[in-house]
């Protein structure tokens, strides 16, 4: 059995053992000094009556001792039992009204009692001992266990000892290792990928602003070709397309890799949403749509300004090509007791219901979308940063009737 290989436990049941028999003992010890108590009690209860009959009648000595030591038969034992009844003298007396019963009662149940009391109190001892052995090592294990959750990947739990618990502390150490060694790995692998993101930002980046300036060198030449300046303005727009791709892509790239480390300092909320609209102030204007900000109070925050600047950024963005000309598009900032909520709201073409659990994909983009504009990488991106804060987004959209994003802070976040 699996219980006897834990040495605790067979301690115990030892313990155990020694104290049952003990208890049998000592039972058996008192079965042994009852009989003989009611030995001497029938003894001195017949040597009393024998007394009070040679006294009452002195001619029946001679034949005393035959009463008390001859057999007697059952019409004998009637005769007596009708005659000692007619006295009061039958077997519902109460055992009060004999003394010695009475007395060897209460004697046998003072003993059994102090008897049944010492065998608690020992199995209860020895079962307190046990138990506090052994959880007080569960309760260090699931200590170390917590530490090696916190990144004390070096601790090691004593697994030297036979039994369950034993075998648990050695899982642990083995799973701790393979977690070590795939923590090593992946540093290791976010290492490259750091590196070779930094290359392929510069690769990209080189021949792209190259493409630009070429771009803009043939603009400022005199065209006289409608269709060659037509192809021009439609290059310009993609250069930059493909510029906002790449960037955004570098920026989801290191966020998923986890080598973006988050400064975070009491910020005013109003001014970073205000800064992310202004921003987008020369493209409402161009596109004749409209902005507003609004909110109940000046609310300060702990985050790191430039990352969240970049997550409300992308959801304005995303509100304005979701949306027509004369379409106002609304910021809102409210503090409850819980949260800190922005929202950015749009009076667009709305999220279809089929696509509301894949839109904060990368690069996901909806067959019922109308926008041919995005990128597909905005809205994963402003996800990955508000949950690196600790908060998360919510979306309600009615299809053809706009949508809302809601970014959830909690108000318990601490520096």
């Amino acid at each position: 059995m699996g219980l006897f290989m834990n040495k605790e436990a067979k301690v115990f049941l030892i313990r155990l053992s020694f104290v049952l028999l003990a208890a049998m003992l000592l039972t058996q010890a008192s079965v042994y000094m009852n009989s003989v108590r009611m030995k001497q009690e029938m003894l001195e209860h017949d040597y009393e009556l024998a007394g009070y009959l040679i006294g009452s009648y002195p001619q029946l000595a001679k034949e005393l001792p035959a009463v008390f030591t001859s057999a007697k038969s059952n019409s004998e034992l009637e005769a007596g039992k009708e005659l000692l009844e007619t006295a009061g003298y039958k077997s519902d007396l109460r055992r009060q009204m004999l003394p010695a019963v009475n007395s060897l009662y209460q004697k046998n149940a003072m003993i059994h009692s102090i008897i049944s009391g010492v065998i608690i109190v020992f199995i209860f001892l020895i079962t307190i001992k046990f138990m506090k052995s052994h959880f007080t090592k569960i309760d260090q294990y699931q200590q170390k266990v917590y530490q090696i959750m916190n990144g004390d990947i070096e601790i090691r739990l004593d697994d030297q000892e036979e039994g369950s618990l034993g075998r648990l502390a050695s899982s642990i150490n083995t799973m701790t290792s393979s977690l070590h060694t795939h923590i090593k790995k992946e540093k290791h692998n976010r290492l490259f990928l750091k590196e070779t993101l930094t290359n392929v930002s510069h690769q990209l980046k080189t021949p792209l602003s190259a493409m630009v300036m070429y771009n803009e060198i043939m603009q400022d030449e005199p065209i006289d070709n409608e269709v060659i300046a037509n192809f021009l303005r439609k290059s310009e727009r993609e250069l930059e397309r493909m510029q906002t791709l790449i960037t955004n892509l570098l920026k989801l790239a290191k966020l998923d890799a986890g080598i973006i480390q988050l400064h975070k300092m009491n910020c005013i909320l109003n001014d970073v949403v205000k800064q992310a609209v202004e921003s987008f102030e020369t493209r409402v204007t161009h596109e004749r749509k409209a902005i507003e900000i609004t909110a109940d109070e000046t609310i300060s925050y702990p985050c790191d300004k430039e990352w969240l600047l970049e997550a409300v950024s992308n959801l304005i963005k995303n509100a304005i090509e979701h949306t027509s000309a004369g379409s106002t598009i609304q910021v809102h900032l409210e503090r409850t007791p819980l949260i800190v909520k922005i929202s950015v709201r749009d009076d667009g073409e709305g999220i279809h219901p089929a696509d509301l659990h894949y839109i904060f994909k990368p690069f996901y983009r909806s067959r019922f979308s109308q926008n041919k504009q995005g990128t597909g990488i905005g809205l994963s991106l402003a996800k990955t940063v508000v949950e690196l804060h600790g908060g998360f987004i919510a979306v309600e959209s009615l299809h053809g009737k706009g949508a809302v994003f809601h970014v959830n802070f909690p108000c318990l976040t601490k520096l």
